[in-house]
């Protein structure tokens, strides 16, 4: 189901470009308890494409592109959507669509907030790229090992020579060598710390030594620690104030992970199905660096207009820092998709983005 709603809410939203030609590079991520994440081929970057290569179409009605929306809805039984939509770096469009909670008929508003899932990736990249910047961390710097950046605090030593030379990069771009062969550790059992999850990782899951991409969310988890030994704050303190507060951004939090545990105008989270698996039995707090946040539409948009390397709204780091495979040329799109969310954020045809949970 979550699926489906990646793929509905990316067609309905791709509606709105106002070009004829796009060069997708679309970077999936799904986030499934106990079963491998897919894992995506990163595209090299694309020169952007100048005004001769386009093709102008007509406007569209936003009026059919709600309806749209509501027929999407209605089809796959979606309770509750929230869209944001810039154009050269201006919001020219919030709506709210649906319940936030049904058992209480409340419908969701545009300050409502979601779990935004995977799209917590990108928030950690831009963390890691400031910390950079500012000469606080290298992204060459090993992570495990004596005098790492991490040390020895995890797991048995010795360690193997494929976990002693993974660094920050690594971990950054998924090439790490580590796989979720036999399952995504960062879906284990709820209880568990990020000392026994690290040190099972270390001690017990093969690693490759000449690593290909792999999507991995545990590798964000460890950048995640990287950002708080290196900043001495917590991982969720370092970016309130340091990334999302810089750009008017005030209301993203890390969620919780139970009913009882949600946070204020955060909207409820049903099964895609009876029986399928609870959004309230994981650890969500834990996932915090690779699928924690919890955001509206509007506040990330206001992320993208800071990231996009357009000149209209300053963005958090220069333009060099953001030239980056990750934040690819002309169309970029990065998902997110836990048990009873999913969330879209995208850089479209250089000044048209868009956020969708």
């Amino acid at each position: 189901m979550k699926n489906l709603v990646l793929v509905g809410c990316l067609m309905l939203l791709l509606g709105c470009s106002k070009t004829s030609e796009t060069k997708d590079t679309p970077t999936t991520q799904t986030e499934t308890p106990g079963t491998p994440t897919d894992t995506v081929t990163e595209e090299p970057e694309e020169e952007p494409v100048t005004e001769e290569e386009t093709e102008e179409e007509e406007p569209i009605s936003f009026a059919d592109f709600e309806a749209n929306i509501t027929a999407f809805m209605a089809t796959y039984d979606v309770p509750g959507l929230q869209v944001a939509i810039t154009m050269d770096e201006q919001l020219v469009y919030v709506k709210s669509f649906g319940l936030a909670d049904i058992e209480n008929q409340i419908l969701v508003a545009d300050n409502s907030l979601f779990r935004v899932a995977s799209i917590s990736k990108p928030i950690t990249f831009i963390s890691m790229l400031k910390l950079s910047e500012e000469d606080q961390v290298s992204l060459g710097a090993k992570v495990f090992g004596e005098s790492a950046l991490l040390g020895t605090e995890y797991g048995t030593l010795p360690y193997s020579q494929g976990v002693l030379v993974i660094s920050v990069n690594d971990l950054i771009e998924h090439r790490s060598g580590w796989t979720n062969d036999p399952y995504d550790i960062m879906f284990d059992d709820p209880s568990l710390s990020y000392q026994e999850l690290f040190s099972e990782m270390i001690d017990n899951r093969r690693i490759d030594e000449t690593p290909n991409y792999y999507y991995l969310n545990f590798g964000y988890a460890v950048l995640g620690r990287v950002i708080e030994k290196v900043s001495n704050v917590s991982y969720e303190a370092y970016v309130q104030e340091n990334i999302l507060k810089p750009m008017g951004i005030t209301e993203m939090k890390i969620g919780g992970n139970t009913l009882a545990e949600r946070l204020e105008n955060e909207v409820v989270y049903y099964p895609s199905t009876e029986g399928a698996f609870s959004p309230y039995d994981m650890n969500v707090t834990r996932m915090d660096a690779h699928g924690g946040w919890i955001a509206s539409a509007t506040d990330l948009a206001r992320f993208m207009v800071h990231i996009d390397r357009r000149p209209n709204v300053p963005d958090i780091l220069p333009t060099n820092r953001l030239n980056r495979p990750y934040f690819n040329f002309f169309n970029w799109v990065h998902t997110g998709s836990l048990p009873g969310t999913s969330s879209i954020m995208s850089r479209h045809n250089d000044t048209f983005n868009y956020t969708g949970l």
